[in-house]
């Protein structure tokens, strides 16, 4: 059994997840989470940035043409330009984190929540 570190969340588990939560049969979760992943390429594709409020953004960056090394040959190789996707996690993503790693004690603030469910994990992420 895999520890819960190793796990993969897939786009099954997105829709189950998907379907339980919002009450929908388990296809309109399915087709929730592929229009979902579809508008994101989409846009992606257009250079679009795509920005998720609490979650992060994704963004298509140009990279410039570069020299490297071939360790194992021994000669430099050149790399051509490419465009790559970016993805920049949120503040509240990135200290949520920080929190669960550092395992937030007594001398750590806590976070003051309006809805306390908000921050409570997705069914998926509980097993």
């Amino acid at each position: 059994m895999s520890s819960r570190k190793d796990r993969t969340i897939t786009r099954n588990d997105l829709a189950e997840a998907v379907a339980r939560a919002s009450g929908l049969p388990r296809r309109d979760g399915k087709e929730f989470v592929e229009v979902f992943f579809d508008l994101i390429t989409e846009s992606l594709m257009r250079k679009e940035t795509v920005l998720l409020s609490g979650f992060g953004k994704f963004s298509v960056v140009e990279r410039a043409p570069r020299r490297a090394r071939n360790v194992r040959a021994g000669h430099d190789v050149m790399i051509e330009a490419r465009q790559a996707i970016v993805f920049r996690p949120a503040l509240g993503l990135v200290e949520e984190l920080s929190g669960s790693v550092r395992k937030a004690g007594a001398d750590m603030p806590q976070k003051a929540s309006a809805c306390p469910t908000a921050l409570e994990k997705p069914a998926f992420l509980r097993k």
